[in-house]
């Protein structure tokens, strides 16, 4: 028998990968947010402070689901927003697809396999970070602020 790399979900009826297993799951703090991140991968549990306290019933919680597509063999390029009311979309070439859903406050994102931990946590967390502060709080056009951007260096 071969060893598996890890999970690869391969379901005819779901091109879209909706329904990837993510058995990882963590809850973080960023600001007065709390985050709860769910994945298929462990490298892509993010390294921040978690959250230990009880989700209060006025407390603003927003879900990632972050999905490692082993597939995709893609860098990250310069990123590029599609937005409609709520929804905000960011694509940055074969390597990295995600979206914010303000109304439903989740971020679902596609994370290709040749996006290394190093770019991950130095440019993706933050970028995602950045989402979700807009997203609960703020602009959504303001995710690609002049600082906000520089995944050609990643």
């Amino acid at each position: 028998m071969r060893e598996s790399d890890g999970p690869n979900h391969v379901d005819p009826l779901d091109l879209l990968r909706r329904f990837v297993p993510t058995p990882l799951k963590a809850a973080y703090r960023i600001g007065a947010i709390r985050v709860v991140v769910e994945t298929n991968d462990f490298s892509l549990l993010p390294e921040l402070p978690l959250d230990v306290t009880v989700n209060g019933p006025h407390q603003q919680t927003l879900q990632w689901k972050l999905i490692r597509d082993k597939d995709s063999q893609g860098r990250l390029e310069e990123p590029m927003l599609l937005t409609s009311g709520g929804l905000a979309v960011v694509g940055m070439g074969t390597g990295c697809l995600f979206g914010l859903d303000q109304e439903r406050q989740e971020l679902l994102g596609f994370i290709g396999a040749a996006i290394d931990a190093r770019t991950y946590h130095e440019f993706l967390v933050p970028f995602f970070c950045r989402m979700t502060n807009e997203g609960v709080y703020g602009d959504p056009h303001s995710y690609l602020s002049e600082e906000s951007t520089g995944a050609s260096d990643a």
